[in-house]
């Protein structure tokens, strides 16, 4: 029988898909890497993948960007409709963030919107810029494991 351990829950904030559109090699478009290659679990729900890629669309990406987005979602664990309400953040539209990561079972929100990172800790949940999430697993020597290592998620 495979050992088991879990791997770690992201939530990640439109800002990552904008900045790994005009970025590939930053923190940013590593973390959606990791994602689709299954070293992080991304959760998302309905709203904040409907702001994604409305914001997304705006910024004219190519193609082959888009597919990877694609990618990404379909990689992730959705959360249909969150049965949480949080109102901490003064802009409404990134309380969606918390409420996906707390349903979803999120250790990391991953943003640079100071909104979001001014609840660091909230309910448990760090919320982390990119690069900073990016040195803070090196130093737990987390590379994490893929589904294909036979890992299972729980």
């Amino acid at each position: 029988m495979p050992q088991t351990k879990s791997l770690t829950r992201v939530v990640i904030d439109t800002n990552l898909i904008i900045a790994g559109r005009y970025k590939p090699g930053s923190a940013s478009n590593r973390i959606i890497d990791m994602c689709i290659d299954r070293k992080l679990i991304a959760v998302y729900s309905g709203k904040t993948k409907d702001e994604n890629l409305f914001i997304l669309q705006k910024v004219s990406p190519p193609k082959d960007y888009i597919d990877k987005i694609l990618r990404f979602y379909s990689r992730s664990i959705y959360i249909p409709n969150p049965d949480i309400r949080i109102s901490i953040c003064s802009d409404y539209s990134d309380n969606r963030y918390f409420e996906a990561a707390i349903a979803g079972q999120a250790q990391y929100i991953i943003s640079n919107d100071r909104h979001l990172l001014d609840h660091d800790g909230y309910h448990s949940i760090r919320v982390m810029r990119p690069s900073a999430f990016l040195k803070h697993l090196n130093e737990k020597k987390e590379d994490p494991p893929s589904y294909s290592d036979g890992w299972i998620v729980d």
